[in-house]
């Protein structure tokens, strides 16, 4: 097959037409881009600091229960990671929260202006259950990450998701 492609790479009469896609008519809003684009930067953003701690870590997409990330530690030892993406404040409105045994929410805030590439997130990160905890004992519609790292100490969790040397 490879031999046919080689031979059929200089051949125009081979190959179909280039697919193109003709401009929309109608514009998106301004917000769209900035936000679908943010939130994978986040993804990204913790992925790269996983892969830089030495973590087998896995973006996954399209998975149930909010698993944006999956870590393996050793053999049978794995961890969920949810990834909140907070813009221009540290405010977040409180959704459905499964919490589970080794499954973190890690919240990445922008704070300014979120295209400036110089510009490093605020980074939180806590087991969904002591999360889950947390909030149904607050019982607001909208919580603070800030605040709750008052009350919940957000320790550098990133150790946690890297391998034990000697385990």
């Amino acid at each position: 097959m490879e031999e046919e492609l080689v031979k059929d790479a200089h051949n125009e009469n081979a190959w179909d037409e280039p697919i193109t896609v003709p401009p929309s008519r109608t514009s998106r809003p301004e917000w769209y881009g900035r936000t679908k684009h943010l939130e994978l930067a986040a993804k990204f953003y913790v992925l790269s600091v996983l892969h830089r701690l030495g973590a087998e870590a896995n973006l996954t997409f399209a998975q149930p229960d909010n698993v944006d990330i999956t870590v393996v530690r050793q053999s049978g030892e794995a961890f969920t990671i949810d990834v909140k993406t907070l813009m221009g404040t540290s405010q977040w409105h409180v959704e459905q929260l499964r919490a589970r045994k080794h499954h973190f929410v890690v919240f990445i805030c922008y704070e300014g202006n979120s295209s400036d590439p110089e510009l490093v997130p605020s980074v939180y990160i806590w087991s969904s259950e002591r999360l889950k905890a947390f909030i149904g004992r607050v019982k607001k519609p909208t919580v603070s990450v800030e605040d709750v790292a008052l009350k919940l100490d957000p320790i550098s969790a990133w150790q946690q998701f890297v391998p034990q040397v000697g385990t």
